[in-house]
């Protein structure tokens, strides 16, 4: 086995230990559906912004906004402030409401605004073919990361992440989710602030690395997109965070709406970090590869040949904890939709909490397996966000 192969070994072994931990204190604290879905309402500040931020930066970040940025430069960065722009609108707007309200699930809320139970079939049958969706996306890019790094055939890596994040996504719903989604969002900062200044290192520096690649392509340093483009793209990704499911239910599970408002703060932060540091590593990663075959490669291939073997693993770790954050928030999200929506509003009223919970915990099974096929067959991906 090579160093970083061994590194990354005991990494992982390290981590998947601690959130199995973190699993079994969720079990002991879970005895009914609310408290799967929604935490007993108890997570503060700290850790709730750490989810939201968790739950956004996804493998489209770390695998295609990197990507992005290895393919078409330094412009790209301009589509982050639509994002910040939702977030202020999810703190005004969206997320106090949402909180206030009390609900378990989104469609709980738009079943109660509207008086319709059939608004309710509705939106959970939207919510869990759309995440569904996005679901192949984050497996797809588990594939990549592994494929890339270790020859390791795509259908073994999702079932690495699915069994991992399946374990403590039963096990403790949203409170050892919130838990490990702050673990994670560490990890991610930690891994993206130790490669920044080794890319840099390695290079020679910023404006070194800034000629090399206008001498490559003007673009890459300039203007890639026109305004447009840019407006378009911010636009959808604002609105997109503003109105998010698989966000908006991370509300229900705070304390009240001073706690929402302030988490949304702690993950713009962490965004703004997340951000910069991403830019840096898709363009640094340019000049020092400039002929990937496909820019998905790019945080692969850098975590493998750049990195000294302990930061590439953690790194590697990073990418991986940030798809399992996506993973396990749209499980929640979509078996929230099954189980709670359509089984016990719907289905069958009188069923008890523990065969609520139970319904529960098997419809994440299923909903979990369903996309494996489409992820081993799907063309590389390279989502901006």
């Amino acid at each position: 086995m090579s160093s970083l192969s061994v590194h990354f070994a005991v990494i992982l072994t390290l981590y998947y230990l601690l959130i199995f931990l973190i699993g079994i204190f969720g079990l002991r604290k879970t005895r009914t559906q609310e408290d799967f879905l929604t935490a007993g309402r108890s997570i503060g500040p700290w850790v709730g912004g750490a989810v939201l931020a968790a739950t956004q930066i996804s493998a489209g970040t770390l695998v295609g906004t990197v990507g992005r940025h290895y393919a078409t430069g330094v412009s790209w960065v301009w589509v982050w402030p639509g994002l910040w722009c939702g977030w202020l609108i999810s703190a005004v707007f969206v997320g106090p409401k949402l909180r206030e309200f009390g609900a378990v699930t989104i469609p709980d809320y738009l079943a109660a605004r509207f008086n319709s139970q059939a608004v309710r079939v509705l939106s959970a049958i939207f919510i869990i073919l759309g995440y569904m969706i996005l679901l192949v996306a984050q497996y797809q890019a588990c594939g990549v990361i592994f494929q890339a790094i270790f020859g390791i055939r795509p259908i073994y890596a999702m079932t690495l992440l699915i069994v991992s994040t399946l374990v403590y996504t039963i096990l403790g719903g949203i409170r050892s989710s919130s838990y490990i989604d702050f673990l994670q969002i560490l990890i991610v900062t930690c891994g993206l602030l130790l490669a920044v200044p080794v890319l840099i290192y390695h290079f020679g520096g910023l404006q070194l690395a800034g000629r090399y690649l206008a001498s490559l392509d003007a673009r890459l340093t300039g203007s890639w997109y026109d305004w447009k483009q840019i407006f378009g793209y911010s636009l959808a990704f604002g609105l997109a965070i503003a109105s998010a499911p698989y966000e908006m239910v991370r509300f229900y599970s705070m304390r009240d709406k001073a706690t929402v408002r302030y988490a949304i703060g702690v993950g713009f932060l962490f965004q703004a970090i997340i951000g910069g540091s991403v830019l840096i590593i898709g363009v640094m990663t340019r000049a020092i590869f400039p002929y990937l075959q496909h820019g998905d490669q790019a945080s692969s291939v850098m975590a493998m040949n750049v990195l000294p073997p302990i930061a590439g693993s953690l790194f590697i770790v990073a990418m991986i904890s940030a798809i399992m954050s996506n993973v396990n928030s749209i499980l929640l999200v979509v078996s929230a939709g099954v189980s709670h929506d359509l089984y016990a509003k719907m289905i069958n009223p009188q069923a008890t909490e523990k065969r609520r919970l139970l319904f529960n915990r098997l419809s994440i099974v299923v909903l979990s397996v369903l996309p494996v096929w489409f992820g081993c067959n799907a063309t590389p991906m390279s989502n901006p966000s």
